[in-house]
């Protein structure tokens, strides 16, 4: 998969995440929001960052100024690459009894291959579908 396809596929696996209490123990409940923050806050602060260095230091530190910069930039991307990376991996065994559960109340046929990704697919619809109980 190509390294552009993986930060869409991020984008797109947290774009569905469901904020919901379900789903609170893993750790996709704190990094989604970590990179939803980072993404709206770190092109800013990455020119602040720029401009202080700048104006504090002067032109001999410019390089410095643009690698912190730059390294501030790709936090968002980090994040949207672990989540592409993990949409696509394997479920482990609890998960994925888990998700065979959900896809049986919903009376749906489960993926051969069950992913993170096909987890919050049927979770959105479990969520959306199924009583609080069922979940």
């Amino acid at each position: 998969m190509s390294l552009l396809k993986t930060f869409a596929q991020g984008q797109h696996y947290a774009s569905l995440w469901p904020r919901h209490s379900i789903v609170a123990a893993l750790p996709e409940a704190t990094v989604v929001p970590a990179v939803a923050f980072a993404a709206r806050w770190m092109p800013a602060l990455a020119v602040v960052n720029f401009l202080v260095q700048f104006n504090w230091q002067g032109a001999a530190m410019i390089p410095q100024a643009i690698v912190t910069s730059l390294f501030l930039l790709s936090i968002p991307l980090q994040g949207w690459y672990w989540l592409g990376k993990r949409a696509h991996s394997q479920l482990p065994p609890r998960l994925h009894q888990w998700y065979l559960e959900l896809m049986a109340k919903l009376a749906l046929q489960p993926q051969h291959k069950a992913t993170y990704l096909a987890l919050v697919i049927a979770l959105n619809k479990a969520l959306r579908e199924l009583p609080p109980e069922q979940h």
